[in-house]
């Protein structure tokens, strides 16, 4: 079957590479170079460099309605599309140009979790379970027919780096299994089915912990906020606020009349305990600013924490 790939991030890559190996895929589909670093210069995204590296064509069309852009994918005449976080709505006269469809993959069990951040709401909002979806692109924001599905547990130390990971190792194999029923039985699709919720793109205001939360959901939030665009908090030191991230941390019962955001308890050799708006917090790992990742036990002796102070 002729193929062309639809994708950005270095996640989209195995399924770059899985579509190359099980189908003729005619190019690679990604977003323009982007300016990065001090310099600014302007960097490929992952999918390029892979879809290079394989010898495969590579597309960079600043907008998908581009005239160029169109004339190509026609004059390729792709039988299907595979998309994987490529960041563009495709618009209905690309849609059209497969004989079947696009279909994407999209990391929760829609309708649920419609959206850019799937994987992150999902954690955020302290899900058992999620999984991978292939549907059938349509104009709308991953409204499209579900071709199939498959559900997988969430660990309760996951955070967003690996449940990523486990997404994208059952989203391959599902894509594989799509393939050989496509090729054996052409396109079959049914309607997505359940209560629809969306997923909107994070900022890294977002990633502000507020201590009058319960320390479950500051958990929560830890791990759907990991690595990117990270849960930080801050204390006031010399007169100026330092930013620490806390990348990892455990729900702890307990009370006190203390305000939130107070350092309540040391736990040696671990870390230490924040009040919360219910319960305690057990910060277990954090990041200075502008410092490498540590255990919250040396960061409590290299900043000189003390018990009773206030984390905002």
């Amino acid at each position: 079957m002729k193929t062309i790939f639809l994708g950005t991030p270095a996640l989209a890559v195995p399924f770059l590479e899985k579509l190359r190996s099980q189908s003729e895929l005619l190019a690679a589909v990604t977003n323009p170079d982007q300016p990065a670093g001090r310099g600014y210069e302007r960097k490929p995204s992952d999918v390029k460099k892979a879809a290079l590296r394989l010898g495969l064509p590579v597309l960079q069309p600043e907008k998908a309605r581009d005239p160029v852009f169109l004339s190509t994918l026609k004059e390729l005449a792709p039988e299907m599309g595979v998309v994987v976080a490529y960041g563009k709505l495709l618009p209905a006269e690309v849609l059209q140009i497969p004989k079947y469809g696009f279909l994407n993959v999209h990391f929760s069990l829609l309708p649920a979790y419609r959206g850019a951040a799937p994987i992150q709401w999902t954690l955020i909002n302290g899900e058992k379970e999620t999984g991978v979806t292939l549907f059938w692109l349509d104009p709308g924001m991953d409204t499209g027919p579900v071709f199939s599905q498959k559900k997988i547990a969430i660990a309760e130390e996951d955070d967003t780096e690996s449940l990523s990971r486990k997404l994208v190792i059952e989203g391959v194999q599902l894509l594989g299994a799509g393939l050989d029923r496509i090729a054996r039985d052409g396109r079959s699709e049914r309607p997505q089915e359940g209560l629809a919720s969306k997923a909107p793109i994070l900022t890294k205001e977002q990633g502000r912990i507020d201590w009058n939360q319960p320390a479950q959901r500051i958990v929560n939030h830890i791990r759907g906020m990991t690595p990117w665009p990270g849960a930080y908090t801050a204390l006031h030191q010399a007169g100026r606020e330092v930013r620490i991230k806390v990348l990892q941390a455990r729900a702890a019962q307990g009370s006190g009349a203390e305000p939130p955001g107070t350092i309540v308890e040391l736990d040696r050799g671990s870390g230490f305990v924040i009040k919360c708006g219910q319960d305690r917090l057990k910060v277990l790992k954090v990041q200075p600013e502008g410092k490498k990742p540590m255990s919250a036990w040396d960061y409590w002796h290299g900043a000189r924490l003390k018990l009773g102070e206030r984390i905002e």
